[in-house]
């Protein structure tokens, strides 16, 4: 047996594991928890399937001259904060003029989602403009205080915020926890354009004020400095998890040049319904019973392992997709059916590169290794060549609004991906597990018939010679 081909089987078992938790373990939502375990996880159709939420956002009154291109970078931004920079989320951010009390508005759609829409939608609708300032020795604010410039003016001149969101590197944006009290914070660095240099000076030379930071002028934390700060710093402000990683999300994206009010908000149905997901599920099914078969009676016992495989393959992608929030679209439904079926091309090329390499006299772990070596340039050319394909699909579709095209690239790309490691990996690690079994003197398992390998004596002579 091959060295670190039992490592490699026991990390294939591993990740079995873990995305059969993601996929098949039962949803706090459909009652309590199995054995106290709660899988967090959850599926979201897409507004085709679905349906969702339809808000109509209006820019806040009295906020000077307000534009068409000013307009359109909101929505540009507002799309990035709700796809989390993934583009897997798949909503509708369009623009409308002449809708409303204001001559141009921002409509959204959101598929439907788990968890509170109301401090959703709330967060998304954040200008997202952070400000740090300082507020003296006495100025302690309260958390969700509002936050008047004017009376802090002499410790920060002009009234203007000592240093703002665009002085942060979004490099070093993130979540994170206090290991002490486990309560959950934003970890945060500045930029190092001056920015880095300028907050640690600061905060060296103005120890036992207190440095309040806002968010839209609404105080998240007000804590007094205690040291120069020069690297990494953290704001806390009684986030809970879902909370400081949407305000991260918000801070990375950076603050809307418009502030929006919400002026409607309406249900929407499915284009499609429930009926077209059960046509696609039954397709799926059928189409990956026809390549299994196809594969078990052609391939024999190669076939079997790329089966289990491919088996693997559909639950780790899924399970990927629940992970990063992927909002399964026909269109996405349909990029994951075709990258099943695309995902036994790799396993043809190898299984006949390895029965040539066996009709020519080569023992099965020779031939695993040829065989494997001899197929791997057009298995990365085939695969290399769709993901080109799908980043071609993604731009366009992101560029000119077309999310269905955005879908069904992603889910492909990710499909294509997955596929290459299981057959790469996967399917030679099971092939390798073969090799002390001596099933090289059963050709019928390969599907060869049984004068097509010459005698272990002629295979060992010829293995010698290579």
């Amino acid at each position: 047996m091959r060295r670190g081909t039992i490592g490699l089987l026991l990390f294939i078992i591993l990740l079995a594991a873990g995305a059969s938790f993601v996929v098949f373990w039962p949803n706090a939502s459909n009652g309590k928890p199995l054995y106290g375990i709660n899988n967090p996880f959850t599926t979201t159709l897409g507004l085709d399937l679905q349906g969702g939420t339809r808000i109509q956002l209006e820019p806040k009154p009295g906020q000077g001259s307000i534009n068409h291109d000013n307009m359109e970078t909101t929505r540009q931004l507002l799309e990035t904060r709700i796809n989390g920079g993934l583009s897997v989320k798949e909503p509708s951010v369009r623009l409308q003029e002449g809708i409303g009390t204001s001559n141009i508005s921002i409509v959204v759609d959101l598929p439907k989602f788990s968890g509170n829409q109301e401090d959703a939608l709330r967060t998304l609708l954040k200008t997202g403009k952070l400000e740090f300032w300082d507020t003296g020795t006495s100025g302690g604010l309260q958390q969700n205080q509002a936050f008047d410039p004017n009376q802090y003016a002499q410790y920060n001149p002009g009234g203007k915020a000592l240093f703002t969101g665009n002085d942060l590197d979004p490099n070093n944006l993130s979540p994170g926890q206090d290991p002490q009290t486990g309560a959950y914070l934003i970890q945060f660095q500045m930029k190092n354009n001056g920015a880095a240099a300028r907050f640690g000076s600061f905060t060296a030379s103005h120890i036992g004020h207190y440095l309040t930071v806002t968010l839209d002028r609404v105080v998240v934390t007000s804590p007094v400095i205690q040291s120069a700060i020069t690297g990494p710093g953290s704001i806390n402000g009684n986030f809970t998890l879902t909370e400081a990683q949407q305000t991260v999300n918000i801070l990375k994206v950076g603050a809307l040049p418009i502030a929006l009010q919400e002026t409607s908000e309406q249900v929407i149905g499915g284009t499609l319904g429930a009926e077209t997901i059960s046509r696609s599920l039954l397709a799926g099914a059928i189409g990956l019973s026809i390549v299994a078969l196809f594969m078990l009676i052609y391939y024999r016992l190669p076939g079997l392992l790329a089966d289990v495989a491919l088996v693997l393959y559909a639950v780790l992608t899924f399970a990927i997709f629940k992970l990063i929030g992927v909002t399964m679209s026909l269109a996405g439904i349909a990029g994951f059916i075709l990258s099943i079926g695309m995902a036994v091309d790799a396993n043809v090329l190898i299984f006949e590169r390895v029965k040539e390499e066996l009709r020519s006299g080569r023992l099965l772990a020779s031939a695993i290794d040829i065989g494997w070596k001899r197929a791997w340039p057009s298995i990365r050319d085939s695969n290399i060549s769709t993901m080109i394909t799908c980043a071609v699909l993604y731009a366009f579709g992101s560029n000119f609004g077309a999310t269905i095209i955005v879908g069904f690239a992603t889910t492909l790309f990710l499909g294509v991906i997955i596929s290459m490691f299981t057959a790469v990996v996967v399917t030679r690690t099971f092939l390798n597990l073969l090799v002390p079994t001596g099933v090289i003197n059963h050709p019928a398992l390969f599907g060869l018939p049984a004068d097509a390998l010459p005698s272990s004596k002629v295979a060992a002579r010829r293995n010698s010679t290579v």
